[in-house]
């Protein structure tokens, strides 16, 4: 004798394929049109984000750069110009105390500490002097002993061949694609027996922002010159 189907169970069979169905039919359709926008607008706005942060980390980057090439070039016409100038008037005497000497009257034509200027540049904008480097009694412009620095077209120029403050012919020591003199200043503040002093001033700017800029002011003590 067999068995009536029960209702009840066919029912809830008939409701689980349905149920199944309905969750096919919603993987199926995937995000909603709302959803999608959401999520674009929150990936744009996160690029965005990264992407002004990386510009600002950039220019910050860069500006850290030229500062520090900035820098790094005044340090090294601070050292340079200090190093020389405090022998000026130096020359090498045997049988005496002090090798300490000014310049004796057989260097023709050779005086210690001048300052001048280019004719297109603000006056004492210029020094130049000597010293005998090799250390052997004499100061000689073949020697190299003639020594000078200047302000010529936004740079520090080193002086050549015993060219004076006015000539052409100068050597650049900074670079104007990246950095910019625009103030060199020599001025002798104190002269007695022992010597004289002299404060230079050094104002360089970056060539690529002009927002970047050092300043120097120092003093060299010149022994040689009394």
């Amino acid at each position: 004798m067999q068995r009536p189907v029960s209702c009840g169970h066919s029912t809830m069979l008939s409701f689980r394929i349905a149920s199944s169905h309905g969750n096919t039919a919603r993987s199926v359709m995937g995000f909603s049109i709302t959803e999608l926008m959401v999520a674009c607008a929150l990936s744009g706005l996160l690029v965005s984000i990264v992407a002004s942060y990386s510009a600002r980390s950039h220019i910050s980057l860069s500006s850290l750069q030229h500062a520090t090439s900035v820098e790094e070039d005044m340090r090294a016409l601070k050292s340079t110009i200090s190093q020389h100038l405090s022998r000026a008037g130096f020359v090498q005497t045997p049988n005496v105390l002090s090798s300490f000497l000014a310049l004796s009257s057989g260097n023709i034509g050779v005086v210690n500490v001048t300052l001048g200027q280019h004719p297109t540049e603000s006056p004492n904008s210029c020094i130049t002097f000597s010293y005998d480097k090799n250390k052997n009694g004499v100061i000689s412009q073949p020697q190299g002993e003639l020594f000078g620095y200047r302000l010529h077209n936004k740079a520090i120029e080193y002086r050549v061949n015993g060219k004076t403050c006015e000539q052409g012919g100068w050597f650049d020591l900074t670079d104007t694609d990246t950095v910019l003199a625009t103030l060199f200043s020599v001025n002798r503040i104190q002269q007695s027996s022992w010597g004289a002093a002299y404060e230079i001033q050094i104002t360089l700017q970056s060539a690529i922002d002009t927002n970047i800029q050092s300043h120097e002011s120092f003093v060299v003590e010149v022994s040689n010159e009394g």
